[in-house]
């Protein structure tokens, strides 16, 4: 749905500098949001702030943006906010305030396996079969986007109706399905936790030429070393299972796959070396906010000293 919204502004927004993605349920730096959330833009028609997982929102967030809201004239603003929750059973009070500020619209979280029941029925139907990894990939591919499903299983109909074999296994899905942006920049992350310097620089040169920003880079890379922490410490598995649970969002069937995946990228890291990865993403963060230009540069820069 947010990416619906961001095509339809595409022309009326810089996405570099004026959309700012907000994540509860971490360190909200308050002073941070109301200074992005206040300034007006000099390039944009608007800003946009994205608050996602609000279920999650600490007392001080909700009271600072509830704040807000009360105090935005609805006639005259100069920031646009996004706020995403995955249950309707939120404070009260802010969602009397959401109402009467703003609108409020019920949307269905996509669920995994109903996508893979429309897959599967609908290959049938064509004659098709895919593979058990070939479905999974697919839907992660297109980030359980039924719409995009839809369109990507065309494109791979068509082209296995000329196989000998109807059957798509997942090298065909990663010949013809690009991972959209949700997913490459979780796999720039997993590279550079895996110490894979090359695949990592490789990915970073996908999302550059997709004009992508990296957008939530710091926290997704800042949430991976902690969970490796978490990993190395003695008596750490459960507060782990309970992190990784805590930031899986709206795919908790993913929770052992990420906490496998996390496994096996810790390994390349001491305890010492986990600290030091800890003080360059401060620096960088600090490096990526002040900057004007030149942020590619800066992460080439970062994923350097990470997996040097």
């Amino acid at each position: 749905k947010v990416e619906k919204f961001k095509k339809r502004l595409k022309n009326k927004i810089d996405f570099e500098i004026d959309y700012k993605v907000f994540y509860s349920g971490e360190e909200f730096d308050e002073s941070q949001f109301y200074n992005f959330y206040n300034t007006p833009s000099f390039i944009s028609e608007k800003k946009i702030a994205l608050i996602k997982n609000f279920e999650k929102a600490s007392l001080t967030m909700i009271k600072a943006i509830n704040k807000l809201l009360k105090s935005t004239d609805k006639d005259n603003f100069s920031t646009v906010m996004i706020i995403v929750s995955l249950k309707d059973k939120i404070d009260n009070e802010i969602l009397r305030t959401i109402n009467s500020t703003g609108i409020v619209e019920k949307l269905n979280a996509p669920v995994s396996d109903t996508l893979k029941k429309w897959l599967f029925e609908r290959a049938e139907l064509d004659g098709i079969k895919f593979t058990a990894g070939a479905a999974t990939r697919l839907i992660e591919n297109v980030n359980f986007d039924t719409g995009l499903l839809k369109k990507e299983y065309e494109k791979l109909s068509v082209y296995i109706a000329f196989e000998k074999e109807k059957v798509i296994k997942e090298t065909t899905v990663d010949k013809l399905v690009n991972r959209v942006y949700d997913m490459k920049i979780f796999d720039l992350v997993d590279f550079i936790g895996c110490r894979d310097k090359k695949n990592a620089l490789l990915t970073l040169k996908a999302l550059t030429v997709q004009k992508q920003g990296i957008i939530g880079l710091i926290t997704l890379l800042h949430r991976m070393f902690k969970a490796f922490l978490y990993i190395k410490s003695p008596g750490g598995q459960d507060m782990l299972r309970d992190y990784i649970e805590s930031h899986i969002g709206h795919m908790p069937y993913m929770v052992s796959r990420v906490i496998a995946s996390y496994r096996k990228c810790s390994i390349n890291y001491s305890p010492d070396e986990i600290f030091k990865v800890f003080k360059i993403l401060n620096e960088y963060d600090f490096l990526l906010r002040i900057k004007n230009s030149g942020e590619v540069s800066l992460v080439l820069k970062m994923i350097n000293d990470i997996t040097g």
